[in-house]
């Protein structure tokens, strides 16, 4: 959401150029982190991961039992 900002607060060719940049470092970055916690915190923390969106939070949740 803070790129989405830069973009609209200063819309120039250096910003519009490194968006797409920086998506795919942060994608990355949250991947490889991601295995970090898988290394470290092992089958718990890949439970949370399934129930838990990523990147875009869900508006609405299922009923757990």
């Amino acid at each position: 959401m803070i790129m989405v900002g830069f973009l609209l607060q200063w819309p120039t060719l250096v910003t519009i150029g490194m968006f797409p940049i920086l998506i795919y470092t942060y994608v990355r970055l949250a991947k490889r982190e991601e295995r970090d916690a898988v290394d470290a915190f092992g089958q718990e923390y890949a439970s949370y991961a399934n129930l838990t969106p990523g990147f875009i939070p869900r508006l609405r949740t299922a009923a757990h039992s």
